[in-house]
């Protein structure tokens, strides 16, 4: 099946890439500065990750800020979503 190309990044990874990138320095601040959440909302979540609705508003808030390359990363994580995150 498919063509054996690797499309899934999970979507707890996003967290890992702006903790790699130092755009967060917790998953507290990620959930309220980032996903515009409750600063417990990414540890409530756990395993799942953000839901399809919190990555869709990063996407938006990403493109606004003009990071552009950041805003793909979290597109193409909102497309391969698994439909138990939709």
């Amino acid at each position: 099946m498919g063509c054996g190309i690797n499309t899934y990044m999970p979507a707890q990874s996003v967290y890992h890439l702006f903790r790699t990138k130092n755009l967060t320095r917790s998953k507290r601040h990620f959930s309220a500065y980032w996903l515009n959440c409750a600063e417990n909302y990414l540890v409530l979540r756990g395993e799942r990750g953000p839901s399809a609705n919190a990555l869709v508003g990063l996407f938006q808030t990403l493109w606004r800020q003009g990071r552009l390359l950041l805003a793909v990363r979290v597109g193409w994580t909102i497309l391969w979503l698994p439909e138990s995150s939709l």
